[in-house]
This record gives structure tokens, C-alpha cells and sequence, in this order.
């Protein structure tokens, strides 16, 4: 049996120069808890406006949901705006018919007291 390539990637998160916060690779549940962690810290830490670019992202599902999920709670917490860009059309998908839609935003920063 052949190995499936996408189990041995691993998802990562950068800041590029300008600030984003760019998520590549495979979300699964093996792979979104150590990026959970990173990427909280990382909103925390980071610009009163966050950016996260998933056009590096090559196959995700429901994992990915909740991982963005958390990110906006945590940006919540912080206080902090937050905006998904690059997002798949499979993860849009899975968004809008889990009716996400509304509290995950891909046009502009969204805070949760607004």
C-alpha cells in the first residue's frame, strides 16, 4: 500500500514581512493543535488588526474550521480584529453550511463587539 503523501506534511504558520500571519500546509486534527497553539500566541502578540492568509493551505475539512474558530476566540480575548484570506472554496464551503459564515470574516477585520 502507498503511502498517502498529504498524512507526512505538516502545516506551518509565519509572519511575513508585512505583518500576515501565513498557515500553509495540511490541517487535520494531527496537525492543528501545536498551529493552535503557535498561532494564538502569535495573535496575542500581535497588531491590533490580524490578517491569517490560508492560500498556503493545500487540503483541510473540519479541523480547520475549529482552528479558525479558536483563532477568533483568541482574538476576542486579545481584544483584537481578525480577517481569513486565501481561505479554499472546500473550507468556505464547510463554513457556510456549518453557518459560520456570519462569525468568520474573509472581506474585512471583524471584532467580537461589533
Amino acid at each position: 500500500m502507498k503511502p498517502c503523501a498529504e498524512k507526512n506534511q505538516r502545516a506551518t504558520i509565519v509572519t511575513s514581512p508585512s505583518g500576515v500571519l501565513q498557515v500553509s500546509g495540511v490541517l487535520d486534527f494531527s496537525t492543528i493543535l501545536p498551529l493552535r497553539k503557535q498561532g494564538e500566541l502569535l495573535i496575542v502578540e500581535g497588531p491590533e488588526s490580524i490578517e491569517v492568509d490560508f492560500s498556503g493551505v493545500h487540503a483541510s475539512g473540519s479541523a480547520a474550521v475549529s482552528l479558525m474558530m479558536c483563532w477568533l476566540r483568541a482574538a476576542c480575548r486579545a481584544d483584537k480584529a481578525i480577517h481569513f484570506t486565501g481561505v479554499p472554496d472546500l473550507l468556505e464551503r464547510i463554513i457556510a453550511v456549518s453557518g459560520l459564515s456570519g462569525h468568520l470574516s474573509f472581506e474585512r477585520p471583524h471584532r467580537c463587539c461589533e
